[in-house]
């Protein structure tokens, strides 16, 4: 990726945390790893399809909380790392004993590498009961737009091991399929599984 597209991606980001953190002081009672929203945003016309061929859309997070990575079967380090993140998380929200349920999913901005089959295959091998998505270019570039999600696809794709930049953020979604908060690297489980319990714990207490 060139520099001009580097230092574009950089000033969108900053603008993006600027805008986090100056949401975060409004709820200062709340200390947190990562950024939580004063008021989530919902999620709107989504059209994704997940790792079982099935249709994401809004509706699809209703019910109960999930944290979504945006990445890419293909990605060397950052996308392995934190999958194996959320899985450490995942057994440590279960340690909490909170009654919630709770979903970690990829979502794939790679549609041309990574089918359905493929991230079936990537995710299971982290844990069984994780989910993927992806879908048609606009369709992905539309949700990572709404969860704060950066990522560039190189222009010139025929080398088969093409790399494709990308935040490495951690969203995490509310029952009511709304942006609740925001974790940025690093990531720790630990702190993410208690981070949750403060914000699940706020949230049914204002529900």
């Amino acid at each position: 990726m060139n520099k001009i597209i580097l230092a574009a991606l950089c000033i969108v980001a900053l603008g993006a945390g600027a805008w986090i953190s100056t949401s975060q002081t409004e709820d200062v009672k709340l200390e947190i790893t990562g950024f939580a929203f004063p008021e989530p945003e919902k999620l709107s016309a989504i059209k994704l399809v997940s790792h079982e061929d099935q249709p994401v859309t809004e509706d699809s997070f209703k019910g109960r909380w999930t944290f979504i990575y945006v990445g890419y079967t293909f990605c060397p380090d950052a996308c392995p790392m934190t999958m194996t993140v959320l899985n450490q998380l995942h057994g440590a929200i279960e340690q909490e004993n909170v009654n919630e349920t709770v979903n970690m999913m990829l979502v794939s901005v790679d549609p041309e590498r990574d089918t359905t089959e493929k991230l079936n295959s990537y995710v299971k091998h982290f844990n069984p009961s994780f989910s993927a998505a992806t879908g048609a270019p606009d369709d992905i570039q539309h949700f990572a737009k709404q969860v704060r999600s950066i990522y560039a696809l190189p222009e010139d794709r025929s080398d088969p091991n093409y790399l494709v930049d990308h935040s490495s953020s951690v969203i995490l979604i509310n029952p009511e399929a709304a942006v609740h908060a925001i974790f940025t690297p690093p990531q720790v489980a630990v702190d993410l599984a208690k981070d949750f319990v403060k914000l699940s714990n706020k949230y049914n207490k204002n529900s």
